[in-house]
Parts: structure tokens; sequence; C-alpha cells
């Protein structure tokens, strides 16, 4: 498309996800400054006043590309998005010590999607509106509104509807409960981090720095307090 529209010369930037074949295939496009269209072979159907671009001549036309070739940065940059995702996705795999109250949710929720008789017996006690949303590997934040959902039900009720079933298993412990609900505090930032730089019509770069910084304070302050409360127990 760079070569097409013969626009290589005044790229700066080409943002990707992190994915190896995208990282290739960019570092290869970009490198090659070598467009295979000439200056002038691109259409000039579309633009508003074509006379102005054939007023070049083709020295003129070329000494233009020239320079801002030598001017552009021709670099690929991660998505932060994605850079975001992955970095919570990674800590979420190293968070071993809230494995098990994080599989039970999981659990219950693909119950809720499998069986009949479970999910008749769920509308009854929480109603048709209620639901809980499945987790999807590849996307995080579905882990963290499933999670939402979770602990925003009645704890008491929804204990009361897996026991009655033969799913004692599935019951989170009051321990599991609390580890969840710190779970949430803890990546409710990063939702909203998330959600402030994934638009598509609007200019989000900015909120890149902003939001890193941002993040870093609140998990330091987390950590200030934890460590406070330790401190006060001992």
């Amino acid at each position: 498309m760079l070569d097409f529209y013969n626009i290589k010369h005044s790229v700066d930037y080409v943002i990707t996800d992190n994915a190896a074949n995208m990282r290739k295939a960019m570092t290869l496009t970009l490198q090659d400054t070598q467009s295979s269209s000439e200056p002038g072979d691109a259409e000039v159907d579309n633009v508003d006043d074509p006379v102005i671009w054939e007023s070049l001549s083709e020295a003129d036309n070329e000494e233009i590309v020239n320079t801002m070739a030598a001017h552009c940065r021709r670099e690929r940059l991660s998505c932060f998005d994605h850079s975001l995702h992955l970095t919570v996705g990674d800590g979420l795999k190293e968070s071993r010590c809230v494995a098990t109250a994080l599989a039970k949710p999981c659990k219950v929720t693909s119950l809720l999607h499998t069986s009949a008789t479970f999910k008749g017996v769920f509308e009854e006690a929480f109603g048709t509106d209620k639901s809980l949303p499945a987790a999807i590997n590849t996307t995080w934040n579905s882990t963290l509104r499933q999670v939402k959902a979770v602990i925003s039900s009645d704890v008491k009720v929804l204990a009361g509807i897996l026991e009655a079933h033969g799913h004692n298993n599935l019951v989170l412990s009051s321990r599991e409960y609390s580890q969840l609900a710190e779970l949430v505090d803890i990546l409710n930032p990063f939702l909203e981090a998330t959600q402030l730089t994934e638009g598509e019509k609007v200019v989000t770069i900015s909120f890149a720095m902003p939001s890193v910084m941002s993040l870093m304070k609140q998990l330091q302050e987390m950590i200030d307090k934890q460590q406070q409360v330790l401190q006060s127990g001992m």
C-alpha cells in the first residue's frame, strides 16, 4: 500500500501489534526505501487541483521526495494497548497465588453456559437479566469482567445454588473472595488506561505516557499501603 500510493518517503511511524510476523513484515517494508512506483505514477483524479501537482518539474518533484525520504524516520512502533495487554496477561499468569480463585469464576461461568438445569436455577435466583460473561484467553479484560460479575453477585445465594447441585468445589472461600476483590482493584486502572487509548477516530497517543505514569503511581501506592498494613500487624 505504501508503494501503491507512493507515500513511503513520507512515513515516520507505523503502529502494529507485537506479533513476530508483523515486526518482520514492517521491518522489511520500511527498510526498503526503493519504492516500486516512480514519482508521478500515483493517480491524481481524486485531488482537488491536479494542475498544482502537474506544475512541478521532474527534478523538483524528485528533490521533494528525496528530502522527505532523508528526514522521515521509517520506524515500527508497538501498539500501546497490545503491549499493555501482554503486560497484564503475563502478570496474571505469574500470579499463582490467585490461580485457584480465578479458576472458580471461569468454571462457574462454563457451567452456566453448558448446563440448562443450572442455568434455570441461576436465573430463578438472580433473574434472566443476570449473566456471567465468558473469559477469552486473548483478552485479559474479559477475565476482569467475569470476576466482577461473580463477586458482585450475592455470594451466599450463589454458594447455596452450587452446593445444592453438588458443586461445592466451586464455592468461593472468604480468602478467595478477598483475593478477587483485591485483583479487581489492581486491574481497574489498567482497564481505564486501555479504554483511554483504544479510540479509532480520536487521537489517543497523548494518553499513553500519562497512563503509564498514573499506573506506576497507583501501583506504588498499593505497595506502600500493603507494607503499612504488614508493619502495623507486627
